[in-house]
């Protein structure tokens, strides 16, 4: 199974918690990007800013209004949270955090049962607390995908190396021969005696389903050459 750092983006684009909010909308556009990382002074992760954190604000007049009976039973520090971040300017003061992440050795299917647990799109990948990359879910998607199509290849391959080395064990010139087979490209290996053992083999590897180029590595022993007898051997 790949790890998170073997799929995630490196070196990801990041914003400072005393940046103005319009600054990661920009960055966001700009890359095309959901969210943000927010790093503080000394590089660490802060929190993260999504596009989420932009759909209740008071400039959009979404802030979100709150019953009687929520008032009563909020605390006075989380009705301020929520005005600060409807009304705040800086990246800082709407953020949410602490932010969710996942550790660059950790298995995919970690982060993508994560994602899913918290229903969340991009995970701040850390190490030794910096941010070293962004995993999203289009890179699990593209993982996912690059995953099965590697095993259907091991698939193929499997089948197709059964079925030459089938037709090999048919023919009384096929025992010497040694087959690989690797994204449908056979190799031949093995010494023959005879050219034509090494041509028939050859034949079969290109008349396999599946095959797409056969590599012909198989050599020709040569006998040795029989001495010349001395003059006057035979009567």
């Amino acid at each position: 199974m790949s790890t998170v750092q073997t799929i995630m983006t490196p070196n990801p684009v990041t914003i400072g918690a005393e940046a103005r909010i319009w600054e990661a909308a920009n960055l966001m556009l700009d890359h095309g990007i959901s969210g943000l990382p927010v790093t503080d002074e000394a590089g660490q992760l802060a929190g993260v800013i999504s596009e989420s954190d932009f759909l209740l604000r008071g400039e959009l007049h979404t802030d979100p209004a709150k019953s009687f009976w929520q008032r009563l039973f909020s605390t006075r520090g989380a009705l301020a949270e929520d005005y600060s971040k409807a009304f705040g300017r800086k990246v800082g003061e709407v953020m949410s955090s602490p932010a969710v992440t996942i550790g660059a050795e950790e298995a995919v299917g970690a982060a993508a049962l994560l994602m899913a647990e918290r229903n969340i799109k991009r995970l701040p990948v850390v190490a030794d607390d910096k941010v070293v990359g962004v995993l999203t879910r289009s890179d699990i998607m593209r993982s996912m995908i690059k995953e099965m199509a590697a095993r259907s290849v091991e698939r193929i391959d499997a089948d197709i190396r059964r079925a030459l080395e089938g037709e090999l064990d048919h023919q009384r010139w096929g025992d010497n021969i040694t087959v690989h087979v690797k994204e449908a490209i056979v190799t031949l290996e093995g010494k023959v005696l005879d050219l034509r053992e090494k041509t028939a083999a050859r034949v079969a590897a290109e008349n396999t389903l599946g095959v797409i180029q056969v590599i012909d590595n198989v050599q020709v022993a040569m006998l040795p050459d029989m001495p010349v007898p001395p003059p006057g051997f035979y009567p």
